[in-house]
């Protein structure tokens, strides 16, 4: 008898039990959530006014001395200090010999992009400007009728290179500079073939091959005749998995290869990505991926 009386007992406290865990993990979760948050969001707001310089070295029997080469991807607008004095400071400090714009310097849907005007403008006093047209800009140019757009970053003194190339003599040396349009699907529709097949590249003299978008370059670049290639456009996966890296591209899906650093292509060029410094939009934000001035050293062997 008394142990029938029990046994009601007993399973209630159980219940009781079980529900103060479940409670439990319940505002443990809620708060682990809270916190991830709360890190979200403070090192968003970090990244809006701090980036990293990321150094590379590389190595070329075709030049005679070092030449440095800075590179600035997508910055969509953004300024770090007044008037991005402190992103010129730092140029103005590394001294480099040449400095690229591999595209997304503005933002499609904001119109007003006199910063990066300004930005151009002030860095010309430092080194010579070249860059390539990002999607953000051709979106602007054949959709939203800024056809402008080329003239004014020309004007500030911007040298645009739509399917184009230069020869640009640093010291003793010549560098070819390529720069190339289109994306993964229009690379023919935007004329980059047909450019890239018809130009005459000089093998003796180093050549920089410049697209906005990584995927360009494997397969439909890399069998052409150039030492080194600058891209920008997935802004290092914008979350960084440690061990794993980039997350997410619109071109690679999810686990891209191409996301930001170093890569050895197929024909044994260099290709080096810039995880960017801005953002083109508020969400998803940079996690674990700091914004970055990438700057490269090219040495004689």
């Amino acid at each position: 008898m008394n142990k029938t009386e029990t046994e009601p007992k007993e399973t209630g406290k159980k219940k009781h039990g079980i529900w103060r865990v479940f409670l439990r993990i319940l505002a443990f979760l809620l708060a682990l959530a809270v916190i991830t948050g709360a890190g979200v969001f403070l090192y968003s707001r970090y990244t809006k006014k701090h980036y990293k310089i990321t150094f590379y070295q590389e190595t070329s029997r075709k030049v005679s001395a070092n030449i440095r080469v800075a590179v600035i991807s997508d910055i969509h607008n953004r300024e770090y200090g007044e008037n991005n004095e402190t992103l010129i400071s730092d140029l103005r400090a590394l001294k480099p010999d040449l400095i690229l714009f591999p595209g997304d310097m503005v933002i499609r849907d904001q119109d007003d992009y006199q910063p990066m005007l300004n930005l151009v403008s002030a860095l010309t006093e430092i080194a010579p400007c070249y860059g390539v047209l990002g999607n953000h800009e051709s979106e602007r140019i054949y959709y939203g009728d800024d056809k402008g757009l080329r003239d004014a970053f020309e004007n500030a003194g911007l040298r645009v290179l739509r399917n184009a190339k230069e020869d640009i003599r640093i010291g003793k040396d010549t560098v070819q500079l390529i720069g190339v349009e289109g994306t993964s699907y229009g690379f023919d529709e935007y004329g980059g073939r047909e450019f890239m097949d018809k130009t005459d590249i000089d093998p003796s003299s180093l050549c920089i091959l410049m697209a906005h978008i990584p995927i360009l370059f494997e397969p439909q670049l890399s069998g052409y005749n150039f030492d080194l290639g600058i891209a920008g456009h997935v802004h290092g996966g914008i979350v960084v998995l440690p061990f794993i890296g980039g997350l997410y591209t619109d071109e690679e899906g999810f686990f891209p290869k191409f996301t930001a650093g170093k890569y050895i292509l197929e024909n044994q060029q260099t290709l080096i990505i810039s995880g960017g410094l801005g953002d083109s939009k508020p969400f998803p934000p940079r996690i674990n991926n700091m914004p970055e001035l990438v700057v490269i050293d090219i040495n004689r062997y």
